[in-house]
């Protein structure tokens, strides 16, 4: 169904001013920025009059345009940005408006313009990131000792808890925000060398010009300002489609754990939703199927640029439509994501008895590890892996369960007494607990500043544990 169908279907979520960052008015905003900050930067450096900059900075704002005059324009030019330089050149009258747009070129405003708009759309991002890693941080620490099956291949492995789940999806998305900021330095970068990027028209002055645009509109700037280098804005949609992947892997696992055979995770449940037309008990994961849909839409995006991005010469404008479109349909892509992924873990629903249930399936033989390695101790630890594994074919061809098997080893009876009072209490081996209650806290109590790779170390909460 088209686009207007699934805007209504997603007028319940909140997405906090994303949906508005690529329109019309903020865009032509984010040129006529642009614009400003390039006269204003000239004014000051002697380029052009400083009474004219002026002037021209006081017209770059978007409720001063005539926007039947530009769609008039925009038909007789087929050009995207002479309409609006034309415009501004008749609000500044013929004293002053012979110095807008001087010595740069369309592609300077458009790209600038467009990652000054994914610049502000970012920091809106950035606060969905913070609130996701809250709401995870609280699930970690709550089911800190809650115990599961972790599987592997789709088969049981051994236990775990759900605490220590969660604490690696944290991991996850602290490794994407560090890789996101990392990125936004070298992406969110003015570029106004002109026609080639080499300051052609402005010479000499250019980099210090340029420089001075950069701080203006509170962006980095390019080293060399060539209208053919695109792989800064290729990295930063690559690390976006990172952060997504998280957020799908996330949906893939609530979206299988919520069907009746698994039982272990649910969305939160909305009063009124209807799950199908025909089937009245259905009640589907409506915002897993949307995470998993936009994110392939995201990843295809990421491909499409990446495609494009060698394209050859100092300019191509197919590269150029390629990226400029492609950049809103990115930004586009991530918020549904984002807005479904922190809506989908604030109320996510755990079933803990399901788990343990589930975990139960395996009749013990999920402390498979643990069985080889106490009779490692004594047997050595390959001899161990040969005699527990013989025991678990045995239970799977149906001889007998799992720990009676075991209990026919050499101290296998002991063994097989300890594995039932572990499944009896809900113990398991390992840190699980210690990896859930120390990213809960991390992510819990997360601030502007994300937490280093050294600090995320679990041995700086195991020393200070002891």
């Amino acid at each position: 169904m088209g686009t207007e169908f699934n805007d209504a279907l997603a007028s319940q979520y909140d997405y906090r001013g994303l949906r508005e960052a690529f329109a019309a008015p903020a865009l032509y905003q984010a040129f006529l920025d642009v614009e400003k900050a390039v006269a204003l930067a000239q004014g000051e450096l002697g380029m052009i009059p400083s009474a004219s900059a002026t002037v021209i900075a006081g017209h770059c704002r978007y409720e001063c345009l005539d926007m039947q005059r530009l769609e008039v324009s925009y038909r007789t030019t087929r050009h995207p940005l002479m309409p609006l330089i034309n415009e501004l050149l008749r609000l500044c009258g013929p004293e002053h408006g012979g110095y807008v747009h001087w010595g740069i070129t369309t592609q300077n405003v458009i790209q600038t313009g467009l990652l000054l708009v994914a610049k502000r759309a970012q920091t809106v991002l950035d606060g969905l990131f913070a609130d996701i890693l809250r709401h995870l941080g609280r699930h970690a620490r709550n089911h800190a000792n809650t115990v599961m099956a972790a599987r592997t291949h789709y088969r049981h492995a051994v236990p775990i808890t759900f605490g220590f789940k969660v604490a690696v999806w944290i991991e996850e998305f602290l490794q994407a925000a560090d890789r996101l900021k990392e990125a936004e330095k070298r992406a969110f970068v003015v570029m106004t060398g002109g026609a080639v990027g080499c300051f052609s028209a402005l010479g000499r002055e250019g980099p210090a010009f340029q420089s001075r645009v950069a701080a203006l509109l509170g962006m980095g700037e390019m080293a060399i300002p060539s209208r053919a280098i695109r792989t800064h804005m290729c990295e930063y949609v690559n690390a976006l489609s990172l952060a997504a992947s998280v957020c799908h892997k996330i949906a893939e696992e609530v979206y299988q754990s919520a069907s009746e055979e698994y039982g272990e995770l649910h969305e939160g449940r909305i009063e009124g939703t209807i799950g199908s037309s025909t089937m009245p008990q259905k009640i589907n994961p409506i915002l897993c199927y949307g995470i998993v849909a936009n994110s392939n839409r995201l990843y295809s995006c990421a491909g499409m640029l990446m495609a494009t991005a060698h394209r050859p010469f100092e300019s191509d404008g197919s590269a150029n439509q390629m990226f400029e479109d492609g950049l809103a349909e990115v930004i586009n892509a991530i918020s549904e994501i984002l807005v479904r992924t922190e809506l989908l873990v604030r109320d996510l629903h755990v079933d803990p008895a399901r788990m343990r249930a589930n975990l139960d399936l395996s009749h013990g033989s999920i402390f498979g590890e643990y069985a080889m390695m106490q009779l490692g101790k004594t047997l050595g630890k390959h001899r161990g892996h040969e005699l527990v594994h013989d025991a678990a074919i045995a239970a799977a061809d149906g001889k007998s369960p799992f720990l009676e098997e075991l209990a026919h080893l050499p101290g296998g009876a002991q063994l097989a007494s300890d594995i039932e009072g572990r499944l009896e209490k809900g113990s398991i081996s390992g840190i699980c607990a210690e990896y859930a209650q120390y990213y809960g806290s991390l992510a819990a109590d997360i601030a502007e500043a994300i937490p280093t790779a050294e600090a995320r170390n679990i041995n700086v909460y195991l020393r200070a544990d002891r």
